[in-house]
């Protein structure tokens, strides 16, 4: 039984993500307004899924423009049959919602924009224009004007995969990851299990978000661009794939520091010109707070990267309208150090890294440094 499907009061501290999405697949969805006064209504709020996320500079630019055309084209390769509306805010011409099979190619529109129009495209998968899939591939970028101004924050783009096309394609996400980065000359970024919430009713879902987040330590929480101003100052967080810029790179002592406190047989490092990516593990985590809420496998990059690490995020969430469960302020703050640990602990950590998953040629991609 989905254990989302008939109340809230279903769900229960026994809910088993992992257990969840491998016997739903692709059809796994959460009615939407779960924990909200209203409750449940009828479109599908959040569904789980994989996703990559990059924060980048210059969106306002032809050049990088065209590396975010390169992206979606990558992804549409795999992705069209899924995808079935295409929503875009403040757009220069035409509607904000389309049927995605009626849409002009991306790259078109782009070419009709100038630089002070706002990047904003939201390709989604639900079977109504508000409900959410797991399909998804969003990017917003600032104005031209805004470029300019030290405080605009980054442009961000992400995008999502079902975990089961995961499963059946064990090296294609971190491929698309990694190209992506390279073209979009990325900061920094990160990839793992998310929920992919409605884009139009986006706070409506955020408390079940909020829900989740408490019961799964590895479960990304917020919206890219609702913190692309305050990651100018460092990385979200670490997950299964961890992008870092080459200045960060150097903060943390080099790739050979790198290299030596993230074992090869549980770690890869791939360059992507500006930066490198980190691959921990074979598939990303979960980290059930109640079985495993620090792995080894996310505990030691979390702590190599501490220093390059944003000092506050601020909050991840809206503001509770009715006490409902919201990440903000100091619990923003706490999910932020979810991994933490002290110094003393660092030793056990690596030795209960012995116990973990390791990589294998099936799961990473060829051309590791």
């Amino acid at each position: 039984m989905d254990p989302f499907r008939s109340s809230e009061d279903e769900m229960t501290d026994s809910f088993d993500y992992v257990k969840f999405v491998r016997e739903h697949g692709d059809k796994a969805a959460i009615p939407g307004g779960l924990l909200t006064k209203q409750g449940k209504q009828d479109y599908v709020g959040a569904v789980p899924a994989v996703t990559g996320t990059l924060f980048f500079k210059d969106a306002h630019t032809r050049a990088v423009r065209d590396a975010i055309c390169e992206c979606f084209e990558e992804y549409e390769a795999i992705a069209k049959q899924h995808l079935t509306w295409l929503w875009r805010e403040e757009p220069p011409e035409g509607p904000d919602k389309m049927a995605y099979p009626k849409a002009a190619p991306l790259r078109e529109m782009m070419k009709r924009m100038n630089e002070n129009d706002l990047v904003s495209f939201y390709y989604v998968s639900g079977k109504q224009p508000h409900d959410s899939g797991a399909w998804e591939f969003q990017v917003v970028g600032r104005r031209g004007w805004q470029a300019k101004l030290k405080s605009a924050g980054f442009s961000s783009l992400r995008f999502s995969v079902p975990p089961l096309y995961l499963h059946q394609n064990p090296r294609a996400f971190q491929q698309m990851f990694v190209n992506f980065a390279r073209r979009l000359k990325a900061e920094h970024g990160y990839g793992g299990n998310a929920l992919v919430r409605s884009v139009v009713r986006d706070v409506d879902n955020e408390p079940v978000e909020a829900y989740m987040a408490e019961k799964l330590n590895a479960l990304d929480v917020g919206t890219p661009f609702g913190v692309s101003r305050a990651v100018v100052g460092g990385i979200k967080t670490v997950s299964w794939l961890t992008a870092i810029n080459n200045d960060m790179v150097e903060k943390v002592g080099g790739l050979s520091r790198i290299r030596s406190e993230l074992p090869g047989g549980w770690f890869a490092v791939y360059d992507y010109g500006n930066g490198v990516v980190i691959q921990a593990g074979p598939q990303p985590e979960i980290a059930p707070v109640d079985q495993n809420p620090k792995p080894a496998i996310y505990v030691l990059p979390n702590m190599l990267l501490k220093d390059v690490r944003v000092p506050q995020i601020g909050s991840l969430h809206g503001p509770s309208l009715d006490g409902e469960p919201r990440i903000r302020g100091q619990a923003a703050e706490d999910w932020l150090r979810r991994f933490d640990v002290s110094e003393e602990e660092l030793l056990p950590y690596k030795a209960k890294l012995l116990d973990e998953p390791k990589l294998s040629t099936e799961t990473m991609l060829p051309d590791r440094l």
